[in-house]
């Protein structure tokens, strides 16, 4: 028996019946989820504790995946994913374990995704090639011996912007702070100071260590081919023996001193520094054996943090301790931490913070938590997971083996996290037994295993240590001889020389892909009846099986709103369900939501048809279950038409929690920011989407602030009041309902009666929205790495095509890929064409600015000369269609259905499309570099990064901005 079976159990709440296998040989362990979901899943994972913070765990992540033994390609991850109908496809690196999940809905792919995953982490290349730790990890980078010495490296770029954000930074001190003598203290992805210490040596004796099937953990899932399955496991288990020494994560927690750790971290050089100190508190809470209370950690999360309202969150708020208060629970890896943390706070208001924090506490374990706020919080949990459950949008195989590892990685049954619905009914059996209020006793007011972090805002922080680490490198190149600099060109040549080298045909021809005969030119049609409404409006049915889920959306019509009502419009769907209401005060309102429905929020979409005409909706979303209906239309009517704007300390504390969300989005998604702006200089709709959340509303937010602030406090709430009533308008009002047919014309009638009372005008003529001045523009911020982004109005120049989508996908993983991640260094890059003309290119965590420009420059000359085999052709052929098949939930549907229709796209233009891409030549693609050219010429450029590189390159830009 190559496999034992260990036990079978039900697992009725993920719908999967789940069955533990042990490898005989090597103890390898294998998780079978077994049902009929076709979206299968394979995930294997290895424990990976670090030593220090040189990143091996992550670099060893990125660099199994640049050759092995049966694929030895440079990046056969790459040529997989050109080639593949994948749903999912990511390798991932966590404190205590690195793992590498795949989906896919296709049998033939399933099996090609896990034999090149399998080969990847068992057999890599680059035992025998340091090039690989060179280009994915760090080296000495040396084109001439006349130029200056410069780290590069991938991981290296990647770290220096994910270390960037204080709010990582904040973490990664508490756990230092609380886990000393653990590998919790670690930053398991790398610190930039750190990276280059790490050696080819060390580098193989980890991966020998680490990634033997001893100590691996499989997860398969879905509807799965077992025999087929198992046996391709067996190929890479068989033959390794059983590891004498397993990998140990076990720790035992210490009690920490009672000193408040100080650090520092950078903003914008000559930024003030006042109020943007962060403070923070950290406590040492669970483990996996106490699953009970991990679920009730989370529970209390939802009491204390959920919403401005909930006890411990607005007692900070209400001391001033900060602008915005997070808080909640940390999964660290084996431990379970708790943490608290104030942004835009001040170093002296630390003793404070504890005071109100135990204070606060203690006043719920003695006086007793409201029981309204344990059911509201309880409900949301179950509702979020019975939704989590029935979603195909995610895949869910990898969603539950990333929750099974939580428990299974330390030795403790995998099932904890996949059997959720019986714990949540015990915790609701032992709320009214004051269970919350003992847990706040034991878990923090009496807990000593605790510590406390400041980190202060510190200005040109980062400026200055990329200096010192220039000037470092700089003098340790004066130190050495000639020779040695001549072997560090070489080294960086060779480098160069492979990075452009194409793969060998024979090596390429090794990594398995599917035939156009695996693909199909049909589209799914989601139904959507159309009836009419209210005097010219409509209500939207999109007919789904949804679980007895109801799914309302409130479409308030635009088209005549002016382009400079949109930054408050945008204000506007934040406040709405946040502040009181003639009924309810803010905190009954924010039960009632919680207790009654998944969630009520705000949004604005812009539609956009291929002719360029803009349908834009201010849209009110909400969710419950079939019996709490009536409960969500009341609360979305009392919302929309009863919500009261004259509390303007709340609306303060929403505007710098709006203000705090996107300084975060700048540490996460700059590319996406500097891209949308780029395009609003020349597509009006991203004019409206930079006044609805871009730069523009970042600007607005600060201005409100300082109004609200200030005695022009009177003017903004009276000015949201006028942006209200103007939404009031029966024939403004569109539904959109995605549930059960049978329930369409309840549904209906409901919110017919409910906003019955609104008044009727006629709507003015649509407004005209206009692109905002083109100009070159840079964005300048605290972080050492960029973000560069070109765009253009493609309409006219550069057609959206079949051959033009397929050429996307060639673009993205051939040309882009190679000389901005491999040869550049960045994280990666990122290439955007739509059907209504929007073009733009940008690159993620980038070392550099010009030279990306310059590659962007020379995509036309690339295409030009593009000449593919027929089997590469087939590859970016597959992973065009792939997109375009990937799962969608009931909701996704409906929302997709509603979509096509206010797009004006057919399900017979989609079957057309992708006949196009099955039809595309080599010589089709290569035609289009004349159109390529033309957007290129015409493009705007954006960049979001480094003050010294923006300041070098200021020649590139019309404009310089400080963003924060």
């Amino acid at each position: 028996m190559v496999f034992k079976q260990i036990e079978t159990q039900e697992l009725p709440d993920i719908q999967s019946v789940g069955t533990i296998y042990e490898h005989v040989e090597t103890g390898a362990k294998v998780l079978y989820l077994a049902n009929d979901d076709s979206n299968k899943a394979f995930t294997i994972g290895f424990k990976t504790p670090p030593y220090n913070d040189n990143g091996i765990a992550h670099i060893i992540e990125h660099s199994v995946l640049n050759g092995s033994e049966k694929y030895p390609s440079k990046e056969p991850f790459v040529e997989l994913v050109k080639g593949s109908l994948n749903t999912f496809v990511n390798a991932m690196t966590f404190s205590d374990k690195t793992i590498y999940p795949v989906a896919s809905t296709n049998k033939k792919d399933f099996m090609h995704l896990m034999s090149v995953y399998l080969d990847a982490v068992f057999k890599p290349n680059f035992y025998d090639n340091a090039q690989i730790l060179a280009q994915e990890g760090w080296h000495h980078h040396l084109e001439s011996a006349e130029d200056d010495l410069i780290y590069k490296g991938v991981v290296y770029n990647e770290m220096k912007g994910a270390t960037a954000s204080p709010e990582r930074q904040v973490q990664q001190h508490l756990t230092h702070q609380l886990y000393p003598n653990s590998i919790y203290r670690h930053e398991s992805g790398g610190s930039p100071k750190a990276i280059p210490s790490l050696t080819q040596e060390e580098f193989v004796a980890f991966h020998q260590t680490c990634y033997h099937p001893s100590n691996s953990l499989t997860v398969l899932y879905g509807d799965i081919e077992e025999k087929e399955t198992f046996a391709a496991l067996e190929d890479y288990f068989s033959g390794a023996g059983k590891q004498s020494e397993k990998v140990n994560l076990s720790f035992e927690p210490t009690v920490p001193d009672d000193a408040v750790f100080e650090d520092t971290y950078s903003i914008t050089a000559g930024d003030n520094p006042e109020g943007k100190d962060y403070l923070a508190l950290g406590w040492h809470v669970s483990e996996p054996n106490d699953v009970l209370d991990m679920y009730g950690l989370e529970v209390l999360e939802k009491i204390l943090f959920g919403n401005n309202q909930s006890p411990l969150k607005k007692a900070l708020l209400d001391a001033d301790i900060g602008g915005d208060i997070i808080g909640g629970v940390a999964d660290f890896g084996y431990p379970t931490g708790f943490m608290i943390t104030a942004k835009y706070s001040d170093a002296s208001k630390m003793t404070r913070f504890k005071e109100v924090v135990q204070e606060t506490l203690k006043q719920l374990m003695t006086e007793g938590i409201d029981e309204g706020l344990i059911d509201a919080a309880l409900n949301k949990i179950t509702f979020q997971t019975k939704e989590a459950a029935i979603s195909e949008d995610n895949p869910r195989g990898v969603i539950y083996a990333i929750n099974a590892y939580q428990s299974w990685l330390y030795d403790k049954s995998p099932y904890v996290n996949l059997q959720f619905s019986g714990y949540l009914k015990e915790l609701g059996e032992l709320a009214g037994k004051g269970y919350f209020e003992h847990l706040i006793k034991e878990k923090l007011v009496n807990n000593p295993l605790r510590t406390a972090v400041i980190l202060k805002a510190e200005p040109g922080k980062s400026d200055q240590l990329e200096a010192e680490s220039h000037q470092q490198l700089q003098e340790y190149k004066a130190n050495l001889s000639k020779e040695e600099i001549d072997k560090m060109v070489a080294q960086t040549q060779e480098l160069i020389k492979r990075q452009e080298a194409p793969d060998k045909p024979e090596d390429l021809a090794k990594i398995p892909t599917l035939t156009k005969e695996d693909l199909s030119t049909q589209v799914e049609e989601y139904p959507l009846t159309v009836i009419p409404f209210n005097e010219g409006t409509h209500f939207y049915q999109a007919e789904q099986f949804t679980s007895g889920i109801d799914y309302l959306s409130l479409y308030i019509d635009l088209k005549d709103v002016a382009a400079e009502e949109y930054q408050w419009l945008s204000l506007l769907s934040h406040l709405l369900g946040k502040l009181a209401t003639e009924k309810y005060d803010v905190a009954t309102l924010q039960r009632q939501k919680d207790l009654y429905t998944g969630g009520i929020y705000g949004k604005i979409d812009i539609y956009e048809d291929k002719a360029g005409q803009l349908q834009p909706y201010f849209i009110l979303r909400g969710k419950s279950l079939e019996s709490s209906f009536e409960e969500l239309v009341s609360l979305l009517h009392e919302i929309v038409c009863h919500t009261q704007f004259d509390n303007k300390d709340e609306i303060l504390k929403i505007t710098q929690q709006l203000i705090s969300n996107f300084e975060r989005r700048i540490n996460s998604s700059s590319h996406a920011l500097a891209a949308n702006r780029a395009l609003s200089q020349v597509k009006s709709s991203a004019k409206l989407n930079e006044r609805i959340s871009g730069m523009d509303q970042f600007q607005f937010l600060k201005d409100i602030r300082a109004d609200l602030q200030s005695d022009k406090s009177k003017e903004v709430t009276e000015r949201i009041m006028q942006t209200v009533n103007g939404l009031l308008n029966k024939k403004r009002l569109n539904i959109l309902y995605v549930g059960e047919k049978d329930r369409g014309v309840v549904v209906k009638e409901k919110l017919q009666a409910a906003f019955s009372e609104l008044t009727s005008a006629e709507l003015g003529e649509p407004a005209v929205i206009k692109p905002g001045a083109k100009q070159h523009e840079a964005y300048v911020t605290a972080q050492d790495v960029n973000y560069v982004a070109v765009a253009s109005n493609a309409n006219d120049k550069f057609d959206y095509t079949g051959a033009a989508k397929v050429l996307a996908t060639a673009i993205r993983y051939s040309y882009l890929w190679n000389e901005i991640r491999v040869k550049g260094g960045a994280y990666g890059s990122l290439y955007n064409h739509q059907r209504t003309g929007q073009f733009a290119l940008s690159s993620y965590r980038d070392p550099n600015i010009r030279k990306t420009l310059e590659t962007y420059k020379g995509l036309p000359n690339y295409v030009a000369q593009m000449e593919l085999s027929d089997s590469e052709l087939l590859k970016y052929i597959i992973g065009t269609i792939s997109p375009m098949e990937q799962p969608k939930s009931a909701f996704s549907k409906g929302l997709t259905a509603f979509n096509r229709l206010k797009t004006g796209v057919t399900r017979e233009e989609l079957v057309h499309l992708k006949e196009e891409i099955l039809a595309v030549d080599s010589n089709a693609l290569q035609m289009l570099n004349k159109g390529l050219n033309s957007v290129l010429e015409e493009s705007t450029v954006v960049v979001i990064g480094n003050k010294a590189q923006i300041e070098i390159e200021k020649d590139l830009f019309d404009k310089v901005y400080e963003l924060y």
